[in-house]
């Protein structure tokens, strides 16, 4: 069922990783997204992943995985924006270009609340805050605005912090959270289980499965 948030057209999140396979998790959060009120869902795999070891599969081959896990999938497409580059995968960088390329749509990107915690380090941390908003989706049980985080999190929470009805108001700069359960899945895990010939069915789509068995993926 689609939100009632009434979120004006032109808001896009972007949903970025390095998608190595895509499964099953990544589709429910961009679907989640989706139905929260976000006109365009972009999945947007790394080449180079800064902070995180180098994908398995190649960036032609998980790009093509997107493509056959998003196609019957109205409002979510893979973009291959980062992949044309040939440095590292800045987030910052990526808004920057979206913005030059779509500069009448609002972006968010969106993390989970392990990279919030990391957020601060990140590659121009406010470069990004000023073309775009920002998104944290945690477990029921975590806050993103509690104590516990650093007192540059504060400030930031403090600053710019609000719920995601909010984010329909802003340009950019914004910080919203919401608390949505995830399913108990991460690539690396899957990928474990292919190198097994364990049951994978229901992990990731059909299509996905019969490519990865093609290409000899992960074994």
């Amino acid at each position: 069922m689609k939100s009632v948030n009434n979120s004006p057209r032109g808001h896009w999140a972007i949903l970025g990783g390095t998608f190595d396979p895509v499964h099953i998790g990544h589709l429910r959060i961009a679907l989640q997204l989706r139905d929260a009120g976000f006109e365009r869902v972009l999945l947007i795999p790394n080449r180079l992943p800064p902070h995180r070891p180098q994908p398995q599969a190649s960036a032609e081959q998980r790009f093509t995985m997107l493509t056959l896990a998003c196609d019957s999938l109205d409002g979510i497409q893979p973009c291959a924006i980062e992949l044309e580059r040939s440095d590292y995968s800045y987030s910052a960088v990526t808004v920057s270009q979206l913005k030059q390329q779509h500069p009448n749509v609002t972006f968010t990107w969106v993390i989970g609340h392990d990279a919030w915690q990391g957020f601060e380090h990140w590659h121009q941390p406010f470069t990004l805050l000023e073309q775009a908003n920002l998104l944290i989706i945690n477990r029921p049980s975590s806050h993103p605005e509690s104590a516990t985080q650093s007192p540059w999190q504060q400030q930031q929470w403090q600053q710019r912090g609000g719920q995601l009805s909010e984010l329909w108001q802003y340009k950019q700069g914004k910080i919203a959270s919401v608390r949505w359960p995830e399913l108990d899945i991460s690539a690396s895990d899957l990928r474990q289980a292919l190198k097994r010939g364990d049951n994978v069915t229901f992990l990731t789509p059909d299509a996905v499965l019969e490519y990865i068995s093609l290409q000899s993926l992960y074994r």
